[in-house]
């Protein structure tokens, strides 16, 4: 029996070795990082893949139908419905695609560092023929360090319990090519944090353009830096970059140039937008009724167009229509009203915020740096200082931005009232737009606001609220990730 087992024992140590010779293996035509990235033209080459990673429909899909943006529509077959009644769990499409996808565009982004070491190494050879441009190559590392930070911020504000707690568990930090034995396990909060800071740092020293509508500029940076520390309730530091980038893109100055930041006819306020052309990779409908999402915004809404013959299976929630006034010119970018649609038997308020662009319907530009972001995380820094008349002063800017006239002052007393001024804002100015979730984690026991939907949207449903402290504010690690990496199953967040 021992000989039987000592036969076994060699032949499967000659099999692994044999495997392991047929790894190694280098075979004709496999192009490693450095291979891969031969010029600054290559090298910018990998800097656009790692943007073409850069997609938030998952996030407004899911932010859209948990929260109370929307409601179920007259068109809807199904779609939605689950996560409406607020069934999250570890098996959800939200959390498991922007994890895959999001992991998938860090390793892009390191791929474009990693290779412009070897490139820059052309430039101490002694052969001023095989020197590179320097500059351009860093600022291409600057924009692909701002990428890397983005992900991994947009990641962290879903995944991590308690962004304000420096403590609590964060995301896997990976700051180089990974090979597919890596199993990472979570970092902290606060070193989660400090890896996205020092990754904007590096941006914002190589970035050479100070703006940039659809790349990382130096403005963006500091966008993203101010949101970070905002996220991090650490409003001192974000308080000058938000002041210095609102003074540098003022709120639009009518209403017609607000209407078109949406249109994508303008760009008033915009600091950094990411593009969608009909002849990019996102020109499809992508996965309706699902946070999967990807292709076109407005896909996320309706099948095939904006209003009531676009076959809309989400309508606007009737507490958000009713929220926006008329005079406020939100509305016309929020919802298109059709009054006792008698397919619905019902008032009907459909989506009008991706209508469409270059003749493609609901196909629009994703903005995700806008100046009155910064307004309102200055608002955020007063009510964090308690200065509630310097909250009152801000929302009434921007509200006289949004109704084209000077409007009576949302005059609050508290500091509870003041957090719960600036969410009803923000509910207002970033409707569809993927952040009515981590508002409300960030800000809801401060503002004493949490999901409220209309009865009449949801008690068919049962699903009518949900408590700021309950565990679905947070998001599962998603159960795919423990099969290859069952370290993480015991780092799974609370509840799940």
């Amino acid at each position: 029996m021992k000989k039987i087992k000592l036969y076994t024992v060699l032949a499967l140590s000659a099999l692994v070795m044999s495997c392991e010779d047929a790894i190694d293996i280098q075979q004709p035509g496999l192009l490693d990082a450095n291979a891969a990235f031969q010029s600054v033209s290559d090298l910018n080459d990998g800097l656009l893949g790692a943007y073409n990673s850069l997609d938030i429909t998952p996030e407004m899909h899911f932010t859209s139908v948990f929260t109370d943006e929307i409601r179920i529509g007259f068109d809807n077959g199904g779609q939605g419905q689950s996560l409406y009644r607020f069934q999250l769990n570890p098996g959800n499409a939200g959390p498991s695609v922007i994890w895959t996808r999001g992991f998938q565009g860090i390793t892009r982004a390191t791929r474009v560092i990693v290779a412009s070491e070897s490139l820059l190494a052309r430039n101490d050879d002694n052969d001023p023929n095989n020197d590179v441009d320097a500059a351009a190559v860093a600022n291409i590392v600057g924009q692909a360090y701002a990428v890397r930070a983005y992900i991994n911020l947009q990641m962290l504000s879903y995944y991590s319990p308690n962004m304000s707690d420096s403590s609590s568990l964060g995301i896997p930090i990976v700051d180089f090519v990974a090979g597919t034995d890596f199993l990472p396990t979570r970092a902290t909060t606060g070193d989660s944090f400090d890896f996205i800071q020092a990754d904007l740092q590096i941006a914002a020293n190589q970035i050479t353009a100070q703006s940039s509508l659809r790349f990382f500029s130096k403005d963006a940076v500091d966008a993203l830096r101010a949101r970070a520390y905002a996220y991090r309730g650490q409003y001192g530091s974000a308080e000058p970059l938000a002041s210095r980038l609102l003074a540098a893109y003022p709120l639009a100055a009518t209403q017609d140039a607000y209407e078109a930041i949406f249109r994508d006819t303008g760009n008033a306020e915009v600091i950094m937008k990411l593009e969608r052309t009909v002849v990019d990779t996102y020109n499809n409908q992508g996965a309706t009724g699902s946070s999967a999402a990807g292709g076109w915004g407005g896909a996320n809404y309706a099948f095939t167009g904006p209003g009531i013959n676009g076959s809309p299976y989400y309508e606007v929630a009737t507490d958000l229509a009713l929220t926006v006034e008329p005079g406020d010119r939100r509305s016309a970018v929020i919802y298109e009203f059709f009054p006792n649609f008698s397919q619905a038997g019902r008032d009907v308020y459909t989506v009008n915020k991706y209508r469409g662009s270059e003749g493609q319907p609901l196909m629009n530009d994703h903005k995700i740096f806008r100046s009155s972001e910064m307004l309102l995380i200055l608002a955020e820094a007063a009510a964090a200082n308690n200065n509630t008349q310097r909250v009152t002063d801000l929302i009434d800017d921007l509200r006289d931005s949004r109704y084209g006239a000077d409007v009576a002052d949302k005059v609050v007393s508290n500091q509870t009232q003041a957090y719960g001024l600036i969410l009803d804002e923000r509910r207002l100015e970033f409707a569809f737009e993927g952040h009515r979730y981590n508002d409300l984690r960030r800000l809801g026991a401060l503002g004493n606001r949490s999901i409220d939907r209309a009865a009449e949207d949801c008690a068919s449903f049962g699903a009518c609220d949900l408590p700021i402290s309950d565990f679905r504010f947070t998001w599962p690690i998603p159960q795919a990730e423990f099969n290859g990496n069952p370290g993480l199953r015991a780092q799974q967040n609370p509840g799940y």
